[in-house]
């Protein structure tokens, strides 16, 4: 085995113990921005009825949810089967029958090529290593449908080589910084793990971007939506 999928099988397995922890206090866990996120995303991806979905990292179904309630045909996809289960316990209580949900690491997902409308994620992929979200960029431009579109909202940023990355890694500093002892532990946990690209790996909208670009997609937007996050948009040409 190559050493690049071995890292990637240990990526994969650190992310199923750590979603599949969550699944009972994911929806009080996550950031306080979170929902206004998923409201910034839900409205750029613009979903009209009938289209065909894949949520990334779909989690409980903050964002397969919504979509699904305006007519979306969505296949959540999540590496734990407890949050899976969850999404589609909630997709039964809510009446909707046009949610899926699958158990699958997004780094190994296969669709058909040309049979999506819409690829959607929220605060998943900064997760992933580097080189497999370039591979998941690549293969999303193929799933897609001419004109259907991919619409990323997640933390973003890079190595403070921009006055933006400083700014947002000074505030997050500080924030935890003022909670304290309890504060002080997180700030020097997430040093290591910024440091040494564990668990947590974001990239700069300017790299998501390129990746976009690389893939052969257009019509790229990206802006910021708060804090950290940021949401990037693009298309498959016609």
């Amino acid at each position: 085995m190559r050493l690049a999928d071995l890292a990637t099988r240990r990526a994969v397995q650190r992310q199923r113990r750590v979603w599949s922890d969550r699944v009972a206090s994911w929806n009080t866990h996550g950031s306080v921005n979170l929902a206004g996120v998923t409201a910034a995303l839900v409205a750029v991806a613009d979903v009209q009825p009938g289209d065909v979905v894949v949520d990334l990292g779909a989690g409980n179904g903050q964002v397969t949810i919504p979509l699904a309630m305006r007519g979306a045909h969505v296949l959540g996809i999540d590496v734990s089967q407890g949050m899976a289960d969850t999404l589609k316990a909630e997709a039964v209580r809510r009446g909707l029958d046009t949610v899926e949900a699958m158990t699958v690491p997004i780094e190994e997902l296969d669709l058909p090529a040309g049979s999506i409308d819409l690829v959607v994620s929220s605060y998943a992929l900064h997760h992933l290593r580097d080189p497999d979200k370039a591979k998941l960029v690549q293969a999303a431009a193929g799933w897609l449908k001419p004109g259907g579109r991919i619409v990323i909202a997640d933390m973003m940023f890079g190595r403070g080589g921009t006055q933006r990355d400083r700014e947002i890694i000074k505030s997050k500093l500080l924030t935890l910084a003022r909670k304290g002892p309890g504060g002080w532990w997180r700030i020097a946990k997430n040093v290591v793990r910024y440091l040494a690209r564990v668990q947590e790996r974001p990239i700069s909208m300017e790299a998501w971007t390129e990746l976009m670009r690389a893939a052969g997609l257009t019509a790229i937007t990206a802006s910021t939506v708060v804090a950290e996050a940021g949401l990037v948009s693009a298309q498959r040409p016609q």
